[in-house]
């Protein structure tokens, strides 16, 4: 005879912090998932003129990053802003809403955090956030990609 388990997942609650933390996430990626299609609705249609015309496409997608860079006249960095009036270009928008969610949510849970006087979470939530701000910013470039 076997005798009935308890399922441990209704005992789980997730803390206000947890669950605003996920609402933001979910929120911020679904309006990042319609700036993507937004902004690719306007690359097809034709409505902003690209960066790099389709006809030449074919020739400068097969070159490294940096080459495509060049040859589409894209500045480096955060240089591709001034460009926000080009099909191709404004797809970034997307691209940049979705990953600074990452920073929101870890911003979000910091202040949570230090409501509550978790100051050892709130420290390494706010370290995760400078970390993810300076990559983000291109201050810490290394290499020579």
């Amino acid at each position: 005879m076997s005798t009935p388990t308890k399922d441990i997942r209704q005992d789980i609650k997730a803390s206000p912090a947890q669950l605003r933390y996920a609402d933001t996430l979910f929120y911020g990626s679904l309006v990042g998932f319609v700036a993507l299609l937004a902004t690719y609705a306007l690359y097809v249609t034709g409505l902003l003129e690209p960066q790099i015309p389709l006809e030449q496409m074919h020739t400068v997608w097969t070159h490294s990053a940096a080459e495509y860079r060049a040859l589409g006249h894209i500045p480096q960095g955060w240089g591709w802003l001034a460009l926000l009036n080009k099909g191709d270009i404004c797809n970034f928008v997307g691209i940049v809403i979705l990953a600074g969610m990452t920073i929101i949510c870890f911003a979000q849970l910091a202040l949570s955090l230090a409501r509550r006087k978790e100051w050892l979470m709130f420290w390494i939530a706010t370290a995760e956030v400078v970390v993810l701000l300076l990559a983000a910013s291109g201050v810490l470039v290394a290499g020579a990609h």
